[in-house]
């Protein structure tokens, strides 16, 4: 007799979870077919777009260089002059 109470009393407790489970299930099948009302969208505000100031780009000439090389005799007459022009790039 003893046994019997056991299982009875096992049979009782399991059944709760049971009827949670089944009584979750229902409540998923019902929410899904709910309905929505339609909600009227907000209210469009326009506003400025932001002011931008913009700093004048300033170009610069690129570097040069210049090497000038004379030749003078012993008089101090010029007898060879060059002149080197480098220009670097960008």
């Amino acid at each position: 007799m003893e046994d019997f109470r056991k299982m009875r009393l096992i049979n009782r407790i399991v059944i709760i979870p049971a009827v949670v489970a089944a009584c979750g299930m229902a409540t998923g099948c019902f929410s899904y077919h709910k309905t929505v009302d339609a909600t009227t969208p907000a209210p469009v505000v326009e506003t400025a777009p932001p002011v931008v100031e913009t700093t004048p780009t300033v170009v610069v000439p690129p570097a040069t260089s210049s090497t000038t090389t004379t030749t003078t005799d012993s008089n101090g007459l010029v007898e060879r002059q060059r002149t080197s022009t480098y220009t670097a790039p960008y």
